[in-house]
């Protein structure tokens, strides 16, 4: 399988079954609330080992100004003969924070790769809840509800019917053993590149990482210090400068030069 066809399979939607839901916003009466969709860490772990095989990915974390966590998800590329890594972040979460922010950071790292990225296409569904502890949670009976509105929009995105489960895991070649271990910056990381920013977030209280998109296509993330105000969705970076980055709890990529088309 070539990586044209890996990135295919990594971007497939999941089946309903796979997906979770959340209450993101309620009524004033708390009888119903938005639910919007997400998945699971061992739903993405499971992905990835059935798609290049669990030999031929690995993950790395970083601590990001001590309340955000960053993740790299690296792949093995068997034409190239090296590890090929994508990262992002997130910001430890309210509840059980450290384990939060390092599962958050881990799903967002893999949407670089395409994993479950159609998910921030889906509208939320109201839907109707019951308060338990001090937590509001989807009525059992509400789940056929949800599966029709997620294979509906799947049906819209894809334009296909609903996923089917995944076939049996992909043999690839298997990465050499000198190899193992390190990460390759990415290929666009050149200094002097030209990208097109795609998303922009918060990391912390100063600074933001952005997903930047090659002209060849490849996507990198990357970090920055807050403040200019010209870095949005959608906006051209020339003569960017991206630096191979260390810490004790991995690698990273920060830009230290551009200027703004």
């Amino acid at each position: 399988m070539n990586h044209e066809e890996i990135i295919k399979r990594l971007r497939e939607p999941f089946t309903a079954k796979e997906i979770e839901w959340k209450i993101q916003v309620t009524t004033q009466d708390k009888s119903k609330g938005m639910a919007v969709a997400y998945l699971d860490a061992r739903a993405v772990q499971k992905r990835l080992d059935e798609v290049v095989g669990p030999f031929n990915w690995k993950n790395v974390y970083s601590l990001w100004h001590d309340n955000s966590q960053i993740c790299g998800i690296s792949i093995f590329h068997a034409e190239r003969g090296e590890w090929i890594v994508k990262f992002n972040g997130a910001e430890n979460s309210s509840v059980d924070p450290i384990k939060g922010g390092l599962s958050d950071s881990f799903k967002r790292a893999a949407t670089t790769w395409g994993v479950g990225r159609y998910l921030y296409e889906m509208e939320g569904v109201w839907v109707e809840i019951e308060t338990k502890g001090k937590s509001s949670v989807i009525k059992q009976n509400q789940m056929g509800k949800l599966e029709a509105e997620y294979n509906a929009a799947v049906k819209r995105i894809f334009g296909s019917a609903a996923p089917k489960q995944q076939s049996a895991p992909v043999q690839q070649a298997q990465p050499p053993a000198a190899t193992v271990g390190t990460n390759a910056a990415p290929s666009a990381g050149n200094p002097n590149s030209d990208f097109k920013v795609q998303s922009v977030k918060p990391s912390g209280k100063s600074s933001q990482v952005l997903e930047l998109i090659a002209g060849s296509g490849e996507v990198v993330t990357a970090y920055i210090k807050a403040g200019d105000q010209s870095i949005v969705n959608g906006s051209n970076l020339r003569e960017v400068r991206l630096e191979r980055k260390t810490s004790s709890f991995g690698e990273y990529n920060l830009i230290t030069q551009y200027k703004a088309a």
